[in-house]
This record gives structure tokens, sequence and C-alpha cells, in this order.
């Protein structure tokens, strides 16, 4: 896929969230619905209350004519392909956001008809946006489905992945969150994985490790992660990554190689980007720094013209600066570390290296 002018747009917008606040955030993170038809053992989102106040189509689609020069859009859930409209809403995305580069989907997989019309759809309609999707697979087979409470969902997992890699202009990609629960088999994962999918690399991954949020996951009374073996599976998984250099292998392996410096500290050890460059949103509309900091700053429906308008308000520049100091529950969790890597890159890169 060739380099477009939005690639620009977005590579000069993380350049310049190395030096200064954005006038207007390259990435936006919308949890489309909170419904889950898994219940995982290592979060509570298929406890919270039903959707009855998701935000409708036409409040998406009038929230996205307002702020139209996102970068990158991540639609999450719950389970995203739970909303009979998802497509709808990634038509709204993709139609009202004119610097848009990429667009990422994250699913558990389980809806394998329904995610690859999807992508497909997305795909014939915008044919230089770099497509995204993350399918969740957590361990080998019986691992996989103990954890996520799900009989068959590895077989249904790994079908949506490489029924999506037949897709040209799709990126999938598996991603694997260590908890408590899987401690050590990452090494068994990644075999049961090229079993079905003999050129698996690690390009095709991404690592998260267990976080806890009392808004998010509504996770707060769960054990934490054990340090000592999660550093361990952490030199495992980096031993084994000797793959070359692409974006995606970039990130995960710094994110993994300053995890240690999190835990020592229990502070981020990259200046966090929540809402300095980006931003969360959850199905009702309200919009927060992140997926960890329940700290609203106002509702969609609440903004008067454009987003930038709200984006460069006092409010918002006060909860940004709270995020830059650690003054938040502070986390290490890819969807805010990735921006956080990408704004301060000479430390990252130095990491890295």
């Amino acid at each position: 896929m060739r380099f477009t002018l939005n690639d620009a747009y977005f590579l000069r917008s993380i350049l310049l969230s190395n030096f200064a606040r954005l006038p207007f955030p390259f990435k936006c993170s919308f949890a489309v619905t909170y419904r889950c038809n898994l219940q995982c053992r290592m979060c509570n989102i298929w406890r919270k209350r039903d959707a009855g106040n998701e935000l409708g189509i036409e409040q998406i689609d009038r929230f996205f004519r307002r702020a139209r020069n996102f970068s990158w859009v991540g639609l999450t859930g719950g389970e995203p392909f739970l909303r009979s409209d998802i497509t709808d809403i990634a038509d709204s995305v993709t139609g009202h956001s004119t610097r848009l580069a990429a667009l990422h989907c994250a699913t558990n997989g389980s809806m394998t008809d329904r995610v690859v019309s999807a992508a497909e759809h997305i795909v014939s309609r915008n044919d230089k946006l770099k497509l995204v999707f993350t399918i969740s697979i957590d361990g080998p087979p019986e691992l996989h489905d103990a954890i996520r409470g799900m009989d068959g969902l590895w077989k249904k997992a790994t079908e949506t992945f490489l029924r999506l890699k037949q897709i040209r202009g799709v990126k999938p990609q598996i991603g694997y969150t260590i908890s408590n629960h899987n401690l050590g088999s990452f090494p068994e994962t990644f075999a049961s994985l090229q079993s079905v999918y003999p050129q698996l690399s690690f390009d095709d991954i991404n690592i998260n490790l267990f976080q806890k949020s009392g808004f998010y996951y509504e996770n707060q009374g769960m054990d934490d992660l054990d340090g000592p073996k999660a550093l361990a599976e952490l030199r495992t998984i980096l031993a084994m990554d000797t793959g070359g250099f692409s974006i995606n292998n970039f990130l995960r392996r710094t994110y993994l190689k300053y995890y240690p410096d999190f835990l020592a500290t229990g502070k981020s050890p990259l200046q966090c980007q929540a809402l300095s460059s980006t931003l969360f949103i959850d199905p009702e509309g309200d919009i927060y720094p992140c997926a960890i900091y329940k700290r609203k700053l106002l509702n969609v429906g609440a903004i008067p013209g454009d987003l930038r308008e709200v984006w460069t308000s006092k409010a918002a520049k006060a909860i940004s600066a709270e995020c830059r100091s650690n003054r938040c529950p502070v986390c290490w969790s890819p969807c805010d570390a990735f921006s956080a890597i990408s704004s301060s890159l000479s430390r990252s890169l130095f990491r890295y290296a």
C-alpha cells in the first residue's frame, strides 16, 4: 500500500506531538458498545449495563462531521461487531475523516462472517485506507477458550484471522493479553497459531499486559498481575522476537521493554498523550482522556461546533496536564502507550535499540 497524503499528515502530527500538545488529536478510540458475548476472566465489561444509551448512528455521524481531522480511529467495545450498524459507523468515520490514514477494529473473533463482511465492505469503499483488525487470542485452544468463556472460540478466532488474511488491504493481527491466567503460555500459543498459519511472524502479533480499571474493565477487584512471572514471560517473548523492523514490531518491542520501568515505579515511563494527542469516547458519547481515567470532559452532544473548540478549552488542557504528570490512575496499556512511544521518539528509539 503506497504512502498517501493522509499518511504524511499522520506522520507530521506524530512528529509535532514530540514537542507540544497538538491543536487537534491524531487518534480517537471509540468504544461503540459495552455489550459482549464472552465472559473473560480478566475483564468485567460483560457485566456492564445494557445498551439502551448507546449513541445512535445519527449522533455518531454528527460527531464525525464535527471532528474531521483524525488520522487514526479505533473502534472497540465490548465486542463492536455486536452492533448491527457497525458498517454504518465505519462509513461515518471514513466518510467524514478527511485526513484518516488508518481505521482499527478490535474483535474477539467469534462472529467471523460479520467481521469478514464488514472488512470487505470497508475496503471496497476505501482502497487507500490502512485497515487493521486485532483478533484476541490468549493461549492455545483449550486455555484460550477457558479464559474467554466460550467453547470452540479459538477455532472461530483463528478462522476470522485466516479469512481476513485473504482480503487485500486488510492487516489482521493477533492480540495477546498477558494475565495471571496464561503466564508462561506464550511459546505454546505461538506454536499453536503457526500450526494453522505457518507464515506467522511477530509482525502479526500485538501484546498487552493485564490492566485494571474501575471505569472501563470494571476489574479493580482482581489480583494484580504477578510481576516476577510477567517479567520472565517478557524475557521469553523478546528472546523469540527476532523479526526485522516494522512499525508494529517497533511499538510492541518498545512497549514490552518499558514495562519493567512501569512495574518498578508505578508511573508511565513516557509522557502520556491522553488529551494531548489522543482521546477516548464511551458508548454513550462521553469524552474521556482514555479508557482508564474516569475524568469526563463532556458529551459529544454538547460540542457547540467543531471539536477543536472543545480540544483547545481550558478544561481539556487541564486534564491533559494531569495525565502528562501522572496525576491519574496510571497505566501502561498499548492503547495509550503506543501514542506515548510515538511522541517520545528519541527515548523510544534508544530503548528499542
